[in-house]
């Protein structure tokens, strides 16, 4: 099963491409990097893009796939139920991620996101780091709440969260 960007349909990549296009300028500011699939690396002396953005983007579970609006508070479509991947758009550079499923700590799988010419990719050691996909797998068995943050890895080091109720 292919995971991070790669792993959604064309439009679905194009939302959250177009989402990661409008952030502030900061946050798109351009950072060379070093990096292998998930290594990528600013080099030494070059100023990172500050975190901009944090938002869930799709939710999936055998009931029904959503994508997630900007600012929905809640899915809306089924109710999802059982094994569930919740994907996250992270949009500039954090150090302290954390994805919490009521109240629970989550593991995610981390995929960096390039701007490589025109287009934002999945980085492959060419490109400039725009952010990161994050992926969790949870087991839902009742509605809760999915909460991610992220804290800047530099100035102003503001601490980014979005939360969403799975029901």
């Amino acid at each position: 099963m292919a995971h991070g960007l790669e792993a959604y349909c064309g439009d679905v990549q194009q939302r959250v491409i177009d989402s990661m296009k409008k952030a502030n300028a900061w946050s798109l500011a351009l950072i060379p990097c070093l990096g292998l699939w998930l290594g990528a690396a600013p080099v030494w002396g070059a100023t990172a893009p500050p975190l901009s953005e944090v938002r869930v983007f799709k939710v999936e579970s055998a009931r029904c796939t959503e994508t997630i609006p900007e600012r929905a508070q809640s899915t809306q479509m089924c109710t999802h139920r059982g094994p569930t991947k919740v994907s996250v758009m992270e949009v500039g550079l954090g150090n302290n991620p954390m994805g919490r499923f009521n109240g629970a700590e989550l593991n995610g799988q981390r995929t960096p996101v390039c701007q490589v010419g025109s287009i934002s990719e999945a980085c492959s050691g060419a490109g400039t780091l725009m952010g990161y996909i994050y992926v969790f797998d949870l087991n839902v068995q009742a509605q809760g709440w999915f909460e991610y943050s992220n804290t800047s890895i530099n100035g102003p080091r503001n601490t980014l969260k979005t939360l969403l109720n799975i029901r």
